[in-house]
C-alpha cells in the first residue's frame, strides 16, 4: 500500500456538490453515488490494512438538503465526519445544477451536443453557486488542510480558493469524460477558458483514463496556449500536474458480503425463481446516457436471433429512479417501457417474460445477490466516465464465472479488456455478444473473469487514493523544490551584492526568450531601448565582459549591438565577435548538406501553415511558433525523426529542439563550447549565465560551480535558479546597473 500522507497535513476537506448523508426520519441515510460510496469505504478502511485517506480528519463541504436542526440531532451518526452544509437557494440552485450542470456538462461532455444549452443565465449561476461553496471552504479551511475538489459541478472552485489562499493544497477530480476538442470547443471560448482555468487553481488534476488526461491536456495548449512536460503545466510561479487515476471499488467488502447470510437468502430466492434459466442483468440510473434503450434493442435482436434461447433466458433490467420531474427522463421512462411491454408481448407467454423490468432503486444486499447470480452482466452506456457497477459485477462472481458485456465508450473498459467489449449503439454485435457469453466455455469464462478480478483486487479504491495522494505529495514537492529554486528580490540582491564585489566579471545571455519575449516571426523579436540602455551601462564598465550568445545570424547581432561594446556570438557558437573587431568563424564547414535539409524543411513548410525557415551561414532553422499548436507539434516530432534519418547518415551534422524551432547545423559546437573558450581566457570572479530553452543547457554545463545561472521558466534545468519568465531577467538586470524597476 502507497504511503499517501504528506508532510504536515492532519486533515482534508472534501467539497462535492451533495454530501454524503441526508436526514430520514431521524437517521442519517447515505447518498446514492459511486464518489459518496468511494470515499466513505475510504474513511471507514477498519478492514483494509494500511487503507483509508492520509488523515484522520475529514470535513465534508455539500449542498445542504436538510434544516440545522435535523443534522445536529445525527452529528453522532455521521462520525468520522464534520459535515458543512451550503445553503444554495432553490432558484439559484435550478440555475446552477439543473441549468449549467446538467443541461450543458453533461450532455455535450457525453458527446450529445444537441441536447446542451447554452444559457449566460446558467453561467452566472454557475458562478454564484461555486461562490457559496468557496466561502464554505474559507469559513473551515487551516493551513494544513489539503482541499479534495470533486466533479462537474466544481470546475471553478479551484481557481476561487486558490485566489483566496495561494499556499493551499488542492486537488481536483472529474468523475465524467473530458470530451474531445472538436467537441469542447462547441462551447463558447471565453466559458471553456473560464472552466479550464478555474479546473488549473489545482496543485493536481485527475481524470478516469488516459483518453481523458490527453484531451484536457490538448485543451490547455489550444485554449490557454499552454505548454505540457510529462503531463505538467506551468503557470505563472506555479506547476499543475495533470494525471489518470481510475477510480477502483472496495473489492473486499464486496466478497465478503457474499457470505452475508442475507445475501445467501437473497440469492437461494433467486435461483428458485429462474430454476434452470440464465439470468442477464443490468443495473443503471435513468439517464440517456446509459445505452437503456439500445441495450434492450439488442436483447431484442438477440432473441430474433438465437430462438434457441427461447425460454431459456431471463434479462433482469434495473432502472434506478433520477431527475423524474425533467421532460426529457419522463419521456425516456416512457420509451423503455413501451419498449418492455413489446419485447414481452411478442417473445414472452404465461411460463416466461423475457424481460423483467424493475423501477426501483435496490438494496445492497439485493445487489450483491444478482450480480453474483447472474450468468452475464451487461453494462452498455453510451457514453460513461468509469462505470462502478461492470467492477462491481466482476467482484461479485463468486458462485459462478459470470461473463461482463461492457460498452467500449465506458471509462472501465480501459482496464477490463478480457470483458466482451461492444459497441452500445451496434444491436447486432450486442445481440452477438449475449450469445457468445451464454455459449462461452467454463474454463475460458473462469481465465477471463480471474485476470480482471486480479485487476480490481490490485488497483481497489484503496489504491486508486493511495496514487493519487501520492501524486499530489510528488506534485506540492516539486513546487517547493521549484519555489527554492526561484529567484525572488533575496537572490537578486545577492546577485547584485557579489557583483559590486567583483573586479572582473563576465555576463553571458541568449538574446530570444531571455531578453526579449518571443514572437510570431523572429525578424519581430527586437529589442527595446531601456534593454539596449541596460546593456550598454553594463558593457561601459571596464571590470565586465558582456556576452549574447544566441541562435541568430550576425547580421542581426551587429545590427542591433554592434556598438555597444559586447562580445557577440552568432548561431549558437559557430561565430564570434570582440568589441571593435571583425567577425571569426569558430568552425569548418561545407555547404553541401543544405540543399537536402531544406528540401525537407521546405515540405513541412507546406504541411504546416503558419510555420517558416530561418537561412543562416551555418545552419538551417524551422519555425512553428506562429502554428496551431496541436498540428505543429505532430509535424514537428515527424520532422525530428526525418532529420535524425538524415543525421545519422550525414555524421557531421547535428540536428536539436528548442524553443518551437528545430535546427539542423554542423556538429561539434554549442554555446558552451564558446562560453568555456571564453572563461578560460581570463580568470573571472564573477560569472552570469542566462538562457531559456535547451541550447543554454550546453551555457550551464561549463559554468564554474559558483556562477549565478537562471532559467526562464519553471522547467528542470542545470541552472542553479529559475527566473518566473522573461521580465524578470530585466529586473535582474537592472539591479546589477543601479537602475529601479520598470513599472
Amino acid at each position: 500500500m502507497p504511503d499517501m500522507r504528506m508532510e504536515g497535513c492532519d486533515r482534508i476537506v472534501v467539497v462535492s456538490y451533495r454530501l454524503p448523508f441526508r436526514v430520514h426520519r431521524g437517521q442519517a441515510v447515505q447518498n446514492p453515488g459511486g464518489l459518496v460510496t468511494a470515499l466513505l469505504s475510504l474513511v471507514s478502511a477498519s478492514d483494509h490494512q494500511g487503507g483509508g485517506l492520509p488523515v484522520g480528519d475529514i470535513v465534508w463541504i455539500g449542498k445542504a438538503e436538510d434544516t440545522p436542526e435535523e443534522w445536529a440531532a445525527v452529528k453522532d451518526q455521521v462520525r468520522p465526519f464534520e459535515l458543512v452544509p451550503v445553503d444554495l437557494p432553490t432558484g439559484l440552485d435550478n440555475r446552477y445544477y439543473g441549468g449549467f450542470c446538467n443541461d450543458l456538462i453533461w450532455p455535450l461532455f457525453h458527446y450529445f451536443p444537441s441536447l446542451a444549452v447554452f444559457d449566460t443565465d446558467y453561467l452566472e449561476a454557475y458562478r454564484q453557486a461555486q461562490e457559496l461553496f468557496a466561502q464554505a471552504v474559507a469559513n473551515v479551511i487551516r493551513p494544513t488542510d489539503i482541499i479534495w475538489i470533486h466533479d462537474y459541478q466544481m470546475m471553478l472552485l479551484p481557481a476561487m480558493i486558490r485566489q483566496r489562499f495561494p499556499e493551499a493544497k488542492i486537488g481536483f477530480f472529474l468523475h465524467i469524460p473530458w470530451p474531445s476538442y472538436e467537441v469542447f470547443r462547441l462551447m463558447p471560448r471565453s466559458w471553456r477558458r473560464e472552466l479550464i482555468e478555474g479546473m488549473l487553481g489545482a496543485d493536481l488534476v485527475g481524470f478516469h483514463t488516459h483518453d481523458y488526461t490527453h484531451y484536457f491536456v490538448r485543451a490547455t495548449g489550444r485554449v490557454l496556449g499552454l505548454e505540457t512536460w510529462r503531463n505538467t503545466l506551468v503557470l505563472g510561479d506555479r506547476l499543475v500536474h495533470v494525471d489518470t487515476f481510475p477510480i477502483g471499488i472496495n473489492y473486499r467488502h464486496l466478497r465478503n458480503a457474499l457470505s452475508d447470510p442475507v445475501v445467501e437468502r437473497e440469492r437461494g430466492r433467486l435461483r428458485r425463481i429462474l430454476g434452470r434459466k440464465k439470468l442477464i442483468f443490468s443495473v443503471d440510473r435513468l439517464d440517456y446516457t446509459k445505452g437503456l434503450l439500445e441495450r434492450l434493442l439488442g436483447f431484442e435482436l438477440f432473441l430474433q436471433r438465437f430462438p434457441y434461447w427461447h425460454k431459456k433466458v431471463v434479462f433482469d433490467m434495473v432502472v434506478v429512479p433520477s431527475r423524474e420531474s425533467v421532460s426529457r427522463y419522463q419521456q425516456l421512462r416512457k420509451e423503455i417501457e413501451a419498449t418492455v411491454g413489446r419485447i414481452n408481448g411478442r417473445y414472452g407467454g404465461l411460463d416466461w417474460r423475457p424481460v423483467v423490468y424493475e423501477y426501483r432503486a435496490l438494496s445492497f444486499p439485493e445487489l450483491v445477490a444478482l450480480y453474483d447470480a447472474s450468468d452475464v452482466g451487461l453494462i452498455t452506456p453510451l457514453r460513461d466516465g468509469m462505470n462502478l457497477v461492470a467492477k462491481e459485477y466482476i467482484a461479485c462472481q463468486g458462485s459462478k464465472a459470470g461473463v461482463l458485456i461492457l460498452s467500449e465508450m465506458a471509462g472501465a473498459a480501459a482496464e477490463l479488456t478480457d470483458a466482451l467489449l461492444v459497441n452500445p449503439t451496434d444491436k447486432a454485435e450486442i445481440a452477438s455478444a449475449i450469445a457468445t457469453a451464454l455459449e462461452m466455455p467454463e474454463d475460458h469464462r473462469r481465465e477471463r473473469l480471474g485476470r480482471m478480478q486480479r485487476r480490481i483486487y490490485d488497483y481497489d479504491v484503496f489504491a486508486w487514493a493511495g496514487d493519487y495522494f501520492d501524486t499530489m505529495a510528488r506534485t506540492v514537492h516539486q513546487q517547493q523544490v521549484y519555489k527554492v529554486r526561484l529567484a525572488d528580490r533575496r537572490i537578486f540582491g545577492v546577485v547584485a551584492s557579489q557583483y559590486r564585489k567583483a573586479d572582473h566579471r563576465i555576463l553571458l545571455m541568449d538574446y530570444d526568450g531571455t531578453l526579449v519575449p518571443f514572437s510570431g516571426f523572429p525578424e519581430q523579436a527586437l529589442p527595446d531601448k531601456p534593454l539596449l540602455d541596460c546593456l550598454q551601462d553594463l558593457a561601459a564598465d571596464a571590470r565586465n565582459t558582456v556576452v549574447i550568445v544566441s541562435g541568430r545570424d550576425r547580421q542581426f547581432l551587429e545590427q542591433w549591438f554592434g556598438s555597444l561594446g559586447l562580445v557577440l556570438v552568432a548561431e549558437h557558437g559557430a561565430l564570434i565577435r570582440y568589441p571593435g573587431q571583425g567577425w571569426v568563424v569558430q568552425v569548418h564547414q561545407e555547404a553541401d548538406w543544405q540543399p537536402k535539409v531544406m528540401a525537407v524543411l521546405d515540405r513541412y513548410v507546406d504541411r504546416c501553415s503558419g510555420s517558416l525557415i530561418e537561412k543562416k551561414a551555418f545552419s538551417l532553422a524551422w519555425h512553428y511558433r506562429n502554428c496551431e499548436l496541436e498540428t505543429a507539434l505532430d509535424r514537428s516530432q515527424e520532422l525530428m525523426e526525418e532529420l535524425r534519418q538524415i543525421v545519422q547518415q550525414d555524421k557531421r551534422l547535428q540536428v536539436f529542439e528548442g524553443h518551437k524551432v528545430i535546427e539542423v547545423k554542423i556538429a561539434g559546437y554549442d554555446k558552451g563550447t564558446v562560453a568555456a573558450g571564453l572563461l578560460a581566457a581570463r580568470p573571472y570572479d564573477f560569472v552570469l549565465a542566462v538562457g531559456d530553452d535547451r541550447t543554454d543547457e550546453d551555457l550551464f554545463r561549463v559554468m564554474p560551480a559558483d556562477a549565478f545561472t537562471f532559467r526562464v521558466g519553471l522547467v528542470s534545468s542545470l541552472a542553479r535558479y529559475n527566473l518566473k519568465d522573461q521580465t524578470q531577467v530585466m529586473r535582474l538586470l537592472r539591479s546589477l546597473v543601479g537602475l529601479p524597476e520598470q513599472g
